[in-house]
């Protein structure tokens, strides 16, 4: 007989929360941060990256970093002065748009600034982002000596004009990879990240500066 699945027993540690709970538990760490902390920065982000994020998570600890969907970071600070949670918070949820972050940390904006301003650390560029410099293959076996000749068919697939011969991977022509300032295509990216070329710049800054107390600072207008 087939077994019943009337009194199946399933184990808490496999039950997902549902997407309000998480939300709410989210809102709730905010608004918890907001009152623990004594500042609160919003960061911008560019070419942001997992890895990266926590190691930034890691040297700003005690801090804590927040990265969540806007509209979730906005009702948890209240955009409107009857709605907010501290005072003046509303001005950080106004100016939140895009990709951004909240840091809550006691730390000066001086010593948050410096940080940010040093720790920029490069990957490989996605689909999508734009070129930093222009990449040009010159036509022989010099620009692709280092790649195994086990991706000359790969190669071939993404646009580049190759031939294996003697085991070696030859370009019969120069090719343009990419040009400084336009979008890169997926093809052109994966060609970038076989020939190890990073040209994505993880960086963040600082948007806006909060106090307790209600003190705020639009510092967009301060960058270049």
């Amino acid at each position: 007989m087939p077994k019943s699945r009337r009194n199946k027993v399933i184990a808490l540690t496999k039950v997902k929360k549902r997407p309000k709970e998480v939300k709410d538990k989210l809102i709730d760490e905010i608004r918890e941060c907001c009152e623990k902390y004594s500042r609160m920065y919003l960061l911008s982000m560019e070419n942001e990256r997992n890895n990266f994020l926590q190691v930034v998570r890691q040297k700003l600890r005690p801090g804590r970093l927040i990265c969540a969907k806007n509209k979730v970071m906005q009702l948890a600070l209240g955009t409107t002065k009857e709605c907010e949670c501290q005072d003046n918070v509303h001005k950080i949820a106004e100016m939140i748009s895009g990709h951004c972050a909240l840091l809550f940390t006691d730390q000066s904006p001086a010593d948050v600034e410096s940080f940010f301003a040093e720790y920029r650390p490069i990957d490989f560029a996605r689909s999508g982002a734009t070129a930093k410099h222009e990449v040009i293959l010159p036509k022989g076996i010099d620009a692709l000596a280092r790649l195994p000749h086990s991706v000359e068919a790969q190669l071939r697939q993404l646009g580049l004009p190759t031939q294996l011969k003697d085991a070696k991977i030859h370009l019969l022509g120069d090719h343009t990879v990419c040009k400084a300032g336009q979008e890169l295509s997926a093809d052109a990216a994966q060609i970038l990240k076989l020939l190890d070329i990073k040209q994505a710049e993880f960086t963040m800054g600082v948007e806006a500066h909060w106090q307790k107390g209600g003190a705020f600072k639009d510092c967009s207008a301060l960058e270049d």
